[in-house]
Parts: structure tokens; sequence; C-alpha cells
């Protein structure tokens, strides 16, 4: 009686690869940036209402100081995505998304460490978790706005027609100039057409 065995093959994951552009891949992606950047909003948000306060804002207004500072900074990440979309190039408005970071990132950052212990090592810590929200919100908004548009397709190049060129032609040489009759020689068949003129 004989046995066969059987080659059992065992799975690796070598061949197992991640389509990007897979819908599933492409929700997961979405959700993930939208649920950070919420989280990064909220905690702007806190800093900024806190510095509110500071403007003598009475607390029902001091929502208006996050507002008036993050919600700018995400709506013109996207205009400056739709502009960059359009082939417009706008410096002045790429430098004032920067400003706006910087200052809700120091914001977040000098209201975390006032009146607070400075002695303690948390309190730089945390100082600079909440500045690092201002920034998650500018990167995450144009990761966003690069996922969900459709990339920039670049304008098909114009084949350029090969034009046919005459052969060179060899340069003329130059005609060697004409003996011209010297008048004042004498002419050697003067003496014959006289004398055949005298004989008739």
């Amino acid at each position: 009686m004989s046995t066969s065995k059987t080659k059992t093959r065992h799975r690796t994951g070598a061949a197992e690869t991640i389509n990007p552009d897979h819908i599933g891949m492409h929700r997961l992606i979405v959700v993930g940036v939208i649920l950070t950047l919420g989280a990064a909003i909220a905690t702007s948000w806190n800093g900024l209402v806190f510095v509110g306060r500071w403007q003598l804002l009475p607390d029902v207004l001091r929502w208006l100081t996050p507002v008036m500072i993050d919600v700018p900074l995400v709506v013109l990440t996207l205009a400056r995505g739709a502009l960059k979309k359009r082939g417009i190039r706008a410096p002045a408005l790429l430098w004032g998304i920067l400003g706006l970071t910087l200052y809700s990132s120091a914001a977040n950052f000098i209201h975390t460490i006032h009146d607070a212990d400075l002695a303690d090592a948390g309190v730089w810590l945390g100082a600079l978790t909440n500045a690092l929200a201002p920034w998650l919100i500018l990167s995450l908004t144009e990761v966003l706005w690069l996922v969900v548009t459709k990339p920039i397709k670049p304008k098909p190049v114009k084949p350029v027609k090969a034009t046919r060129r005459a052969p060179a032609r060899a340069p003329r040489a130059p005609r060697a100039p004409q003996p011209h009759a010297d008048e004042s020689l004498p002419d050697p068949l003067f003496a014959l057409r006289e004398s055949a003129g005298g004989s008739a």
C-alpha cells in the first residue's frame, strides 16, 4: 500500500499588496483624517476660548475667538488648494495661512503655561502638545484636500513635426573674368581686309 504525500503550500504575505485606490482604503483614510482634524480643532478651540477671556469678551462671545482664527485657517487652506488646482499661484494667501497658524500655536502655548508651575515638566509638555494642534489643522486640511479631489492631469505635449530641410548646396565657384579686346592693340586682320577691299 503506497502512501502519497501532498505538499502543503504555506501562505506568505509576499503576494499580498494593498491597492491605494480601493474605495475601502480611500474611505478609511478620509475617516482617519477627519477624526484627527476634529481632535486638533477641538484642542485649539479650547485654548482660543481661554484667550477670549484675555480679550475681555463676555462669556457668551468667547467662541468668536476660535471662529476668527481657526475657521479661516481651514477655509483659506481649502481655498489655496482650489486656486492651485486652477493653476493660480497665491503666495500672499500662503503667508496668511502660516501667520494664522503661528499665531494660534503661540496662543495655545501661552494659555497653557499661564498661571502654571513652570518647574513642572508636564506643563511644558502639555503646552507643546497644545501648540501642535494648529499645525495639525493646517497639514490635515491639506491632506484631506489632496485625498478627496482628483489629481491635476498634465497638459498633453503636442508632438513637434519634423521639417524637411533642403540639402545644402555647394557654393558656386566664381566665374573667371572674360578677357576684353584691347582697342589699343593692332588688328592683325586689318591689312587683309583692306587688300580684299581694294582688289574688289
